[in-house]
């Protein structure tokens, strides 16, 4: 029986932990919180269909609620329009504490263990693969290790360099957000949107307020380290214009890391695989990172399942990668591409790109930054000439959307390391 060590508890490394647990597997989650400490005090979206592919039901209205489409503000606040086009049927928002308990409660009806409050200081590398992990303590061996320990996680961070693994997250691909639920003071009905701010005032990043029946979600989101001086102004404006908005804070009040990159170019190793935070798995537009880390976590599973008696190499691995990226690269790479782009513009970019309809619900909807025909990149190429300035940088971007089509053809579906280093190349240049 192979023995399964799951760094952290977050969403993805569970739902592979309850899978192979629930197969055989021997397998142990450690975490460094304590249960009681476990997990952001906040909401997250979640979509419900994953969930019930894994036999997981998440529909408890205390702790689920309705999400609504995304209306998008310029840094001005003299434009602003709403992307009705996404289906949002089977979207929710739930509360990520909630979602944790229904995943650590299926993880130990299969089986799993667990090891709370032992922080992991680093992988075991033997033999050019790991064998476990390093806590204060004591030693954990296995014969995987799956590294859901986030965004810093210990483990990626002591891998060798022979791994391939990048072991930090770039400064560029992390926004930091300060999210906090604030009283509803008149208790002001929840509105059919969720209002988001580019460049709020003036700072560079995107916040959002939702008015919920019960409170007033805000989060600050900054592509700079955050300050006090940035939140500050932040909710003063909320204030202003959402006068419901209170001072009294019901939760949360605090700042995290989020990656909001494409993944990093490589997440698998001898011994080794990473889901969710731990190898950049958020979308790129909304930093949300729970969907697509559960269908890590159960691509992962899968694939471990299929080796069989096999060794858990980087070569039988490496179809967890492959199947990953085959699913959500095609808008992951758009939505990068269309992430960086903005982020390097400055508040007045933006303005006029809104208030002269450059950037539309189509462009920040489901399908990202993509042109249907060329007469429609012409026709907006075009409208950019008055900007001139920021024409390298349309190229730049659109150069890249041409690269990723060669990305997406060129990823190896088995592994060598002549065809990863092809593929990288073209990669590391989105």
């Amino acid at each position: 029986m192979k023995k399964i060590i799951c760094a952290g508890a977050g969403h993805g490394g569970l739902t592979a932990a309850f899978l192979l647990a629930g197969s055989g597997y021997d397998v142990t989650v450690i975490e460094a919180k304590k249960r009681s400490e476990l997990g952001h005090d906040w909401h997250d979206c979640v979509w419900l269909p994953e969930f019930e592919r894994l036999g997981l039901r998440a529909d408890d209205p205390g702790y689920v609620m309705p999400f609504f489409h995304y209306t998008y503000h310029n840094p001005a606040q003299t434009a602003a329009f709403t992307v009705t086009s996404n289906d949002i049927s089977n979207l929710r928002m739930a509360d990520r504490r909630y979602l944790l308990d229904i995943l650590i409660d299926k993880c130990k009806k299969c089986g799993v263990k667990f090891e709370f409050g032992k922080k992991i200081t680093g992988a075991i590398v033997e033999d050019n693969r790991v064998a476990g992990v390093h806590t204060a303590k004591k030693e954990y061996r296995a014969d995987l290790v799956i590294d859901a320990a986030g965004i810093d996680s210990p483990v990626r961070k002591t891998l060798p360099e022979i791994s391939g693994i990048q072991r930090e997250i770039s400064q560029d691909k992390i926004i930091w957000t300060y999210r906090a639920y604030f009283e509803n003071k008149f208790n002001k009905p929840a509105p059919e949107s969720q209002n988001i701010y580019f460049f709020h005032c003036g700072n560079p990043g995107m916040d959002w307020i939702i008015t919920e029946r019960d409170f007033v979600d805000v989060l600050v989101g900054s592509f700079v380290p955050i300050t006090d001086e940035i939140i500050d102004s932040a909710l003063e404006d909320f204030r202003r214009i959402y006068s419901h908005t209170g001072e009294r804070i019901l939760r949360g009040g605090t700042v995290n890391k989020i990656p909001i990159g494409k993944a990093i170019p490589k997440f698998v190793w001898n011994g080794y695989a990473a889901v969710g935070d731990s190898c950049s798995m958020a979308e790129p537009m909304s930093g949300s990172g729970i969907n697509r880390a559960l269908t890590a976590g159960s691509i992962l599973a899968e694939t471990v399942m299929n080796t069989g008696d096999e060794d858990l190499s980087v070569e039988n691995l490496w179809r967890y990668e492959y199947d990953y990226l085959k699913k959500t690269g095609e808008n992951s790479y758009s939505d990068a591409i269309l992430r960086e782009f903005l982020s390097g513009l400055s508040p007045e970019d933006l303005d006029y790109f809104f208030e002269h309809r450059l950037l539309t619900e189509k462009e920040l909807g489901s399908g990202g930054v993509s042109f249907s025909s060329p007469a429609e990149f012409f026709q907006k190429a075009a409208a950019f000439l008055p900007k001139s300035r920021l024409l390298p940088g349309i190229t730049r971007a659109l150069l890249k959307l041409r690269t990723a089509e060669a990305v997406k053809s060129a990823l190896p579906r088995e592994y060598s390391q002549n065809a990863y280093a092809y593929w990288l190349k073209l990669y590391n240049r989105l």
